[in-house]
């Protein structure tokens, strides 16, 4: 693996980006040109899956930036999950954060460790399916930027934040409405957690698209502490 401005990564061209967050700017690197690298036909064929790890999804961005404006971190246990390039994470370490990533495509993962590295971070990194994770595992903040596209695993996804926040923690959710996520919503109200939702706007290639941040708690534990980690941007 090289980590210079160009590299190549997990057998990945790779180009390190300079994306901003706020007033901060991480380092990223990023697969340029990713529409050369699909097969279309592979794709239609059902032979291929498309690497959605390597696309840096327009709510990744706002999440990192909500939380480079807006959230205190400092010491905090942060688990990123289905977390791609890791952009969210990382935003979240710059911030004094303890962060796990998780993906299960351990190209992700690769970039996401050679990413900490130009920045300067510790991430740890690991292979794993985010709903399938030790129920052990307990953090104060959970991240969790567009992985809200199959409406088959909602339920679940639902379940990894009743399994795995602190009892005064907090989960962000990056919705870019992928697909008809009210199914989602429905979920969570049915366990014990209390949402609050900031509906924006974002650009996503070239058009205007709608974007929702979702603040995720425990329903009896949603402290004033809590309440302060999860306060809409400015």
């Amino acid at each position: 693996m090289s980590t210079g401005e160009h590299a190549c990564i997990a057998g990945y061209p790779a180009a390190l980006t300079r994306i901003p967050c706020a007033d901060d700017v991480v380092a990223l690197f990023t697969v340029p040109d990713l529409e050369r690298l699909v097969d279309r036909g592979a794709l239609l064929r059902g032979e291929q899956e498309p690497p959605y790890w390597a696309h840096l999804w327009p709510g990744a961005r706002a999440l990192a930036s909500y939380l480079a404006r807006a959230a205190d971190l400092d010491g905090r246990r942060v688990l990123d999950i289905g977390c791609g390039l890791g952009l969210c994470g990382l935003a979240a370490a710059r911030l004094g954060a303890e962060v796990l990533c998780v993906d299960s495509a351990a190209p992700a993962l690769a970039f996401v460790a050679a990413s900490a590295w130009a920045n300067d971070l510790r991430c740890e990194t690991r292979g794993a399916d985010f709903r399938a994770l030790a129920s052990d595992l307990t953090v104060d903040v959970i991240l969790a930027a567009e992985v809200a596209y199959d409406g088959a695993g909602f339920e679940a996804l639902a379940d990894v934040f009743v399994r795995h926040l602190a009892p005064d923690g907090v989960g962000f959710l990056a919705d870019g409405f992928r697909t008809d996520t009210r199914a989602l919503y429905r979920a969570l109200a049915a366990r014990p957690l209390a949402t609050h939702g900031i509906d924006l706007t974002v650009v996503d290639e070239g058009r205007r698209a709608p974007l929702r941040i979702a603040a995720v708690m425990r329903a009896a534990g949603a402290s004033a502490s809590a309440r302060a980690r999860s306060r809409p941007p400015a």
